[in-house]
């Protein structure tokens, strides 16, 4: 039996795999894997609703990270 969780992680793929996002994750060369993690970590957070703020703050903190990591390693 599914999970909420995997529902939307089904979802969340079936919107990455449109043509659309595919350009746009290309052309702009962005890292599935990272954004599937950002995803998880708003999976990890959405069943408490007092913790969408703290959601929201980790999944940006999480790409700013990798962001900067990027940037240093050019």
């Amino acid at each position: 039996m599914k999970t909420l969780n995997d529902s939307l992680r089904e979802e969340f793929d079936d919107i990455l795999n449109k043509e659309e996002y595919k350009k746009i994750i290309e052309d702009k060369k962005l890292d599935l894997i990272v954004l599937k993690k950002a995803f998880e970590i708003l999976l990890k957070y959405k069943s408490d609703a007092e913790a969408i703020d703290k959601s929201k703050t980790e999944f940006e903190n999480y790409l700013i990270n990798y962001f900067k990591i990027q940037k240093n390693d050019n």
